[in-house]
């Protein structure tokens, strides 16, 4: 009689207290579970995010760099332009700038298939700038290829196989054989990235009296 009336007086004070402790642990364990899930797939993400523009910008360098050519242009006010360009003054923010081929021309529209192009850094951004024409333009298209970016520094190797940090050649026809892109983004280790630059095939300018591009 007396176990029949225990069993069926329910649970005490420190039974509740004990049980309601379990839970209150349960649940919070429960959360830091989600939230740990939540924090890694979101830096997950982000670093998947940050990988895909790391490789985009190194393709479009790597592809760009592999079909440049010696071929000097004319700027906005008929100047001369070397055919690779270090920090150019009338292109806010450049790094380099040359000249490449391959220009695929799926509309068949009345434009050379050569493209003007110049990679520079704008409010952190690194962008591909294009030009429509080869001379006489001002440049149009930017695509940003990478964000975040605190610095970027371009090394040049010269003819003689030595790394310089700047390129200034008398001959207007000059490139160099490689460059070195180092980057700097926020809150990430410094990244080295080499290209070889070529073929250094010499392209004629057109003359000032036609005005060709070619």
């Amino acid at each position: 009689m007396t176990e029949a009336r225990h069993s069926e007086a329910g649970f005490t004070l420190i039974e509740l207290l004990v049980a309601l402790a379990i839970f209150a642990l349960i649940s919070v364990a429960g959360v830091m579970l989600l939230r740990s899930g939540s924090d890694t797939q979101i830096a997950v993400k982000s670093r998947l995010e940050q990988m895909t523009l790391s490789n985009r910008l190194t393709n479009s360098l790597e592809g760009d760099l592999a079909q440049a050519i010696a071929r000097p242009v004319r700027d906005q006010s008929g100047q001369p332009v070397p055919a690779f360009t270090q920090n150019d003054a009338s292109v806010p923010g450049a790094l380099f700038g040359f000249v490449r081929a391959g220009w695929s021309n799926f509309d068949s529209a009345p434009r050379a298939g050569l493209q003007r192009m110049a990679y520079v850094l704008q409010n952190g951004a690194l962008k591909r700038l294009s030009w429509p024409m080869l001379d006489g333009a001002a440049p149009t298209d930017a695509a940003v290829l990478l964000e975040n970016v605190a610095s970027a520094t371009v090394e040049f190797r010269d003819d003689t196989g030595a790394w310089r940090d700047d390129w200034t050649a008398a001959d207007a026809d000059a490139m160099p054989r490689a460059i070195a892109v180092n980057l700097n983004l926020v809150g990430k280790p410094e990244q080295r990235m080499l290209f070889l630059v070529g073929p250094q095939t010499r392209v004629p300018p057109p003359s000032v009296e036609t005005g060709a591009v070619e």
